[in-house]
């Protein structure tokens, strides 16, 4: 049966723009930058023939703003299968029209059911003038991407039951990026003589196409979600990333696989073509018999007190409807992680030979119940058996049985510190931690900026707990002996982005894998524009300068020099020359002096080639990446100029870097997902040469960052400095801390509400 419900989500990320790719084309709204004056009216088409047409037809139009004189157009046709598709080399506009249509041909006789050719006609050059008049068209592209492919048909795609029926495939889709969720009961269909298979009744009330290959990995085509998103004026499209970049190496990164049984994974992308919404892994279950295999669900449901006071564990064993019946008892030790142990106890117990620390009973049903075992560490086991009366599998549960508190890894202290007495301490780049603990044996803990966290725990799932325990730094010993001593341990976290919050999350474990979790909030001061000196005229502004910033490389961030020069161009503009420590590139970059605000103005703009391509200056806010819509601002605090997301960018910039593209148009099919070097410029000060230091970071404190991949999200991890702990604690700063909790399993779809089109 069905399970669904709906939920909405509406916001963007700023990362990458999409390619419209619809059955019609795309769909513009008229608006003021409407009147090119030679273009296509459609972005792309995509036509379906039938199983034996020989050669196909796709009418393509362009059209003018004129209509007066005949007027000559030249096309390129270029694309993966261009040799299949007859396109003109001219097209002549007749005297008195807007537009002419061309008829394309397209040899389909190699094609078979489910091939797709592809093609892109582009205008290549045009005659210079064109006669006045106007013409009533609002949409137009430069090029148009044709499709063409055959119509499939579709048939029920069936599986044998274990009683030898044929039933048809039903299928559950776990939804983790739109829609939040599942829906159970959906109708599989494949198309005749294909490996393509569709979801009926999917989303929005669409099909899902998806294509298995022999290899076990899957290609999702781009295809509408059926969701109209009236803030774009469009419908919601979903693709895999290869076919979302048109890159077949993204399955590296991003892959479509098939377990060869019954599970498909796919890493999806939602977006419409001003940019995405989400991206990540959804999951499609094939339905299969019901699994008869009986099984024993054990609990431990705490210490309680009797009426008597006495104090003990209460165990809870649930069978399900395939265990006739099972043996329960309580073993010492930790047995769970030992399959040699469990199996020589499986067969004692059906000998009816175990040694347990309690009775071994019989039980015919659900049972919760005290059992009475001395403190220290168990593990409460079932054996479970059919309907025939054989035993199956055993089912184990260590637990601590610590009624006086004595097993607990515990908390004592756990805050933010103020050491400024500490040597190179700067509450713009350092958070220091103390935490006192008991009965810790190890601990992992996650530092990380705190707007990532919040968008990795909402996109993936996966709380911050359960993060730390996969992919927490590990404290070493002499670190834990610290934690447990009277005095506790205190280090610091350095090298961090100012005006910026982060949270720290900390997981510890006693002896017998007893776990406690707490997290804290911390900021780090920072520079903004609204604090800029406003009585700095331009020529303040001039000059030689040694720059100092946070550079991030790759997984390592260190403190870096270089020098920056700006120089005057005309009574507004200036050049400002160096902006990177890297010696094979030293890009000159304009700003503007804002005479009202008293700052430099710097905006995203061409930063020229690196290599054999285009560099361009780009922000990032930490999250994402912007070449368009953003600026950043220079102006002086005391004696020193910083660099802040100036009074006109729409998001919190930090830090800038330059991005790479493969032509001088910057768009997302043209981005490299590279940046010069690898290198991000944060919290960028300068000083005047002739007031610097020799050397201006000598006193910084060293930090190291770990850079972290996980479901297809990379993060960075900050690590604990111990050469440079604290030597006197000072108050605590005050911090708000929060408690992460893992979601329950979600029950039926809902569309998220919080989604942000990430656009540049």
């Amino acid at each position: 049966m069905k399970n669904r419900s709906k939920y909405l989500s509406a916001v963007l990320l700023l990362l990458a723009t999409a390619c419209s790719q619809t059955q019609e084309g795309a769909y513009y709204t008229p608006n003021g930058a409407d009147a090119k004056e030679i273009h296509f009216i459609q972005s792309s088409i995509e036509k379906e023939f039938s199983q034996d047409t020989q050669t196909g037809v796709i009418e393509v139009e362009i059209a003018r703003t004129g209509d007066k004189g005949s007027y000559e157009v030249v096309l390129a046709n270029k694309g993966d299968n261009s040799s299949l598709f007859k396109v003109p080399e001219t097209v002549t506009i007749p005297d008195g029209s807007h537009s002419v249509t061309i008829p394309v041909e397209v040899d389909m006789a190699s094609g078979t059911a489910g091939s797709t050719f592809k093609t892109t006609i582009y205008i290549a050059s045009r005659e210079s003038d064109i006669e006045s008049g106007s013409a009533q068209i609002s949409q137009y592209v430069d090029k148009v991407n044709l499709s063409a492919s055959f119509i499939l048909e579709w048939e029920p795609f069936y599986r044998t039951n274990a009683a030898g029926e044929e039933v048809q495939q039903l299928a559950t889709y776990h939804y983790n990026l739109f829609y939040t969720g599942r829906d159970s009961g959906l109708e599989v269909e494949k198309a005749v003589g294909t490996n393509i298979y569709r979801l009926k009744d999917w989303a929005s009330g669409v099909t899902f196409r998806f294509i298995l290959n022999e290899d076990n990995t899957c290609t999702v085509p781009a295809q509408t979600i059926g969701y109209f998103n009236s803030n774009y004026n469009e419908y919601v499209f979903v693709a895999d990333m290869a076919v979302y970049t048109g890159d077949d190496s993204a399955y590296a990164s991003y892959p479509c696989t098939f377990d060869g049984k019954d599970t498909f994974s796919f890493y999806l992308i939602y977006y419409v073509s001003a940019g995405y919404f989400a991206m990540g892994e959804e999951t499609l279950v094939f339905d299969s018999d019901p699994d008869t295999t009986p099984v024993v669900d054990i609990a431990f449901d705490g210490i309680q007190t009797t009426t008597t006071g006495f104090k003990a564990p209460q165990l809870s064993f649930t069978p399900n409807e395939y265990t006739k019946f099972f043996q329960a008892a309580v073993v010492a030790g930790d047995l769970t992680g030992n399959v040699l142990q469990q199996e020589q106890l499986r067969q004692q117990l059906i000998a009816g030979e175990a040694q347990t620390v309690t009775p071994v009973v019989t039980l015919y049903e659900a049972d919760q119940s005290i059992w009475n075992v001395p403190k220290g560490n168990y593990t409460a086991v079932a054996l479970a058996y059919d309907e025939d009366e054989n035993p199956r599998d055993l089912y184990t549960l260590r637990f601590t049985c610590d009624p006086n508190e004595e097993y607990a890894p515990r908390v004592l202290e756990f805050e933010f510190t103020e050491p400024s007495a500490t040597s190179g301490y700067s509450p713009y780049n350092t958070i220091a931690w103390r935490m006192k603990t008991s009965g810790v044996a190890s601990a992992r803990y996650l530092c990380m900026n705190a707007a990532y966290a919040d968008y990795y725990v909402e996109n993936t799932g996966i709380s911050l707990e359960e993060l730390a325990a996969m992919q927490g730094n590990v404290l070493n010993e002499d670190a834990i002996a610290l934690l447990n001593s009277e005095t506790g341990m205190s280090t610091v976290f350095s090298s961090l982005d100012e005006g910026t919050d982060f949270i720290l999350a900390v997981l510890l474990s006693n002896s017998f894998g007893d776990t406690t979790f707490v997290m804290k909030n911390a900021s780090t001061k920072g520079y903004f524009a609204e604090d800029f000196d406003r009585t700095k005229e331009m020529n303040d502004f001039l000059g030689a300068f040694l720059a100092t910033a946070n550079v991030s490389a790759g997984s390592n961030s260190s403190e870096a020099d270089y020098r920056v020069d700006i120089t005057r161009l005309n009574e507004r503009d200036v050049l400002i020359t160096g902006m990177s420590n890297m010696r094979d590139y030293a890009p000159e970059i304009r700003g503007y002096y804002d005479s009202d605000l008293h700052m430099i103005i710097v905006e995203p703009q061409s930063a020229g080639m690196y290599g054999s391509n285009y560099a361009v200056l780009g922000f990032s806010d930490g999250l994402s990446l912007y070449w368009g819509g953003n600026s950043m601002a220079i102006g002086y605090i005391g004696d020193e100029l910083h660099w802040a997301a100036s009074p006109y960018a729409t998001e919190k910039v930090n830090s800038y870097l330059f991005l790479l593209f493969s032509s001088p148009e910057a768009n997302s099919s043209t981005y490299l997902r590279e940046y010069v070097g690898s290198r991000t410029y944060g919290a960028v000060s300068m000083v005047p040469l002739q007031m610097a230091p020799q050397s201006a970071s000598a006193d910084a404190l060293s930090s190291a960052r770990r850079t972290v991949e996980i479901d297809g999200y990379r993060f960075d991890t900050f690590l604990a400095d111990f050469s440079s702990q604290p030597s006197v604690v000072a108050p605590v700063r005050a911090v708000s801390s929060r408690v992460s909790e893992l979601a329950g399993e979600p029950q039926g779809k809902r569309l998220r509400t919080d989604l942000t089109l990430h656009t540049r």
